[in-house]
């Protein structure tokens, strides 16, 4: 697909994040510790760990659990995780950074995190092995094949808990939707509303879908300096047998 966008307006980055309203880190107290732009520092996508704290709040995390960080980038989220809740986890990801043991050393949980270099279509990890499963702006490059989601659920215990948080549509893209749209082709067509997340994991009848919605704060992100412009995001989880869903 080509488009020309030569003769789109200019944009001013300063103005549109001044349309956002400050995300406060006094709704964030595990973040109070970090700068804003530490809380951004090395994330993909929007949110930073203001994100991943509103997904992780959805988990019932405690001490010593397992937690199969999916798609982990690197590893900002995964020290974040050990650090705030002290749960063990993998960091997967297909290229994890060399020096994520080392900084996790530095945060104090190195003890906690082990990389694992892996496609997060083949996990080398045996069934039953993870308390949950997290995945922060990533999922949607690898997890929306119908039969992905079952396939994942082999490595969550039961009454386990997963939680996603991606970008997302408020509704499904019309058929008709305009080429110049598709700032991102081809990856835009993996991004989903809500609804078709829920359904998503509904339809394969293992796990029950507690939320799926977009996340009030992500309307702010935007000013939190992660560049980016989606303004909604879903987040389904699971736990269990069930599945929770919430964005």
């Amino acid at each position: 697909m080509s488009y020309d966008l030569t003769h789109w307006p200019q944009i001013d980055l300063a103005k549109v994040r001044a349309a956002f309203r400050e995300v406060s880190l006094e709704d964030y107290p595990s973040l109070r510790h970090l700068s804003r732009a530490q809380i951004h520092e090395r994330l993909a996508g929007q949110g930073g760990l203001f994100f991943a704290h509103d997904m992780a709040r959805l988990l019932s995390l405690a001490p010593g659990m397992h937690v199969l960080d999916l798609g982990c980038g690197a590893g900002v989220t995964s020290i974040h995780l050990a650090r705030t809740y002290g749960v063990k986890v993998s960091a997967v990801d297909e290229n994890p950074p060399d020096d994520l043991a080392a900084r996790a050393t530095a945060a104090g949980v190195g003890h906690l995190i082990t990389p694992v270099p892996a496609d997060c279509r083949l996990l080398p990890f045996p069934d039953r092995h993870f308390d949950a499963i997290f995945a922060m702006n990533s999922f949607f490059y690898f997890g929306t094949d119908d039969l992905y989601p079952s396939y994942l659920l082999r490595f969550l215990k039961e009454g386990g808990e997963l939680v996603i948080g991606s970008p997302c549509y408020r509704e499904e893209l019309a058929a008709d939707t305009p080429e110049e749209f598709l700032l991102e082709y081809p990856a835009c067509l993996a991004v989903h509303s809500p609804g078709w997340w829920r359904d998503h994991f509904m339809k394969m009848g293992q796990v029950a879908v507690l939320h799926s919605a977009s996340i009030p704060a992500a309307e702010n992100f935007g000013r939190t300096g992660s560049g980016s412009y989606w303004k909604r995001r879903p987040i389904p989880t699971c736990r269990g047998g069930k599945t929770w869903c919430m964005p």
